[in-house]
Order: structure tokens, then sequence, then C-alpha cells
């Protein structure tokens, strides 16, 4: 069984020999995308560029974020030694990712695999691709030939699906248990009572997935108790399967935190955080989408 490429380093582990993630190896998946970097027609173009004074409010943009999850760790009693920033690409264009790249950011966050699929190809090479939306069943093998690592697994209808697929490869899958720790009704994850016994069905009937940690969103809007109170449920479960010792090592990393409230997620102990609009304000290009394909679902 191969491992899986994603691997945090130093708290945050990386690949051998590499400080950046390296492309996925081959899988009989086929290829994703084309262009520069090979595969189907599915498109061809030449990446795209920002003006430069678009490019410069990114890497302006990206300094002041991480400037915040600084301040923030020194802050929070709680906060882990160093956050991973996974920028959240899918509102913005494709030529974001060279700037992005260039300041200094490794990781990016899409949501839907097809858009991520198509929009790949228009990145460097050497990025760690974030699978952070709901994923349907019948998207999986594109998602495992898209994705280095995945943030949603939040059924084991899910996990029985993608266990199927990676066995049938011989690879194992980053991947983090989608926690609804904010209780609304409408979000998709395990209950927080459910969710380290969800973490044992895991370990013990998928063990081609590997659960790296924890991922929630917080309500929208919602006052700062609330808030942390999100954060903490998830922190907390983070430490129970720790002390139970459910994994070889339990999952350790907590993705939470977002544009409005990344800075409580990592005086919380947040150790991914998943940031947009931050990331982009002062750029005014448009976002590139892959063109409709028939029968496709989103």
């Amino acid at each position: 069984m191969s491992r899986s490429p994603w691997r945090p380093r130093g708290p945050w582990k990386c690949r051998p020999g590499n400080d950046l993630a390296t492309p996925l190896p081959a899988s009989r998946d086929g290829p994703v995308g084309s262009g520069r970097h090979g595969g189907s027609a599915y498109h061809a173009r030449l990446a795209p560029e920002l003006p430069p004074h678009e490019a410069e409010h990114v890497a302006r943009n990206v300094a002041a974020v991480r400037e915040r999850i600084e301040a923030a760790r020194g802050r929070g009693a709680h906060a882990a030694p160093a956050v991973r920033l996974v920028a959240v690409t899918k509102s913005t264009s494709t030529a974001c990712y060279a700037p992005l790249a260039r300041a200094g950011v490794r990781d990016l966050g899409e949501n839907r695999v097809q858009d991520a699929a198509w929009r790949k190809p228009d990145a460097p090479p050497g990025l760690t691709w974030h699978g952070i939306g709901h994923l349907q069943r019948n998207k999986i093998a594109q998602a495992v030939a898209t994705f280095d690592v995945f943030h949603a697994l939040d059924s084991l209808r899910l996990a029985d699906a993608l266990e199927a697929h990676l066995a049938d490869r011989g690879r194992r899958w980053p991947v983090f248990v989608q926690v609804n720790a904010s209780g609304e009704g409408q979000k998709g994850g395990f209950a927080p009572e459910e969710a380290l016994g969800v973490l044992e069905q895991v370990l013990q009937r998928h063990p081609h997935l590997e659960p790296v940690g924890w991922m929630t969103m917080a309500a929208f809007g919602a006052p700062e108790g609330d808030l942390r109170r999100t954060f903490r449920t998830l922190r907390a479960l983070r430490d129970d399967a720790r002390r139970r010792g459910l994994g070889d090592p339990p999952p350790g990393e907590l993705s939470m935190g977002m544009t409005d409230d990344f800075e409580l997620a990592v005086e919380e102990g947040a150790t991914v955080v998943r940031v947009g609009r931050a990331l982009f304000e002062g750029v005014a290009s448009g976002v590139d989408v892959p063109p409709p394909a028939t029968g496709d679902q989103a």
C-alpha cells in the first residue's frame, strides 16, 4: 500500500527531501487537466497573469494575514506552535496562483472537485491541494486524483465508498473528520457526541483512509462566545482522541477558522486556517470556471 502524498510537517511534517508538496504519483484514475501538466484535452491554455498592481495586493494581503495569525498565536493560551494557511481560491481568478506561490503560500483549497480539476493546470507545480467541500460519491475518483488531502469526511457512507476506491488502487488518502461543532441543522458533519465513535469505525474499517485531523465551520456572524465554543468543542475532541490513543498517531490537526473568524480559531488551537476573501482584497480579476459539462452535477 502506498503512503499518502500529504504529510504535516514539523508540527508540520512534509514529504521527504522537499519543503513543498510534490506532485501526486500517477494513478489508475489517469491525469487531471491538461496544458502545461499534460493529460487529456479537457482544457489547454496558458496560465493567466494578474496585473502587477493586483499581484502586489495579493502579496501584501498574504503578509497581513500571516501577521494576524502570528499575533493571534501570541494571544492564545491554546495556540498551536505553527499554523498552515490554506488559500481558498474558489472565488478568484487562477491568475492569483502564481502571486500566492511567490508570497510563500503552498496550500490551495477548493470546494468543488470539478472546478479544482479544471483550474489546477494553471497553478505552479509543487502546491498542496485541499478539498474543503462536500464530496458526492460519484466524484470520488476525480477527487482522489485531484486533491492531496480532504477536509470534509462527513458520513460513513462516504468513508465506505472512498475505502473501496482507494483499496482498489493500493493507496491511502489523508482526511479530516468533519464535525458540526456549531450544531447548525443545515450544516454537514458528525455531531460532536458521535465523532469519536466515527473515528474508531474509520480506523477499524477503512485502512486506506488516513485520519490526520478534525474540521469544523463556525456559524457565520455568531457572537465571539459562540465562535469560541465551536472551536473549543473541536479541540476537546482532538484532545479526547489523544487521551484514548485513537489512531497511530491520533489525528492531531484542527482545520478551523475562515476570513471572518480565523484569529479566534488560532487563539483556540487551529493548526490549519482556510482563508479566502482576506487574501484577495483589491483584486478585481474575475473568477475562472470550467465550461459546463453535459450531465455534470454539483
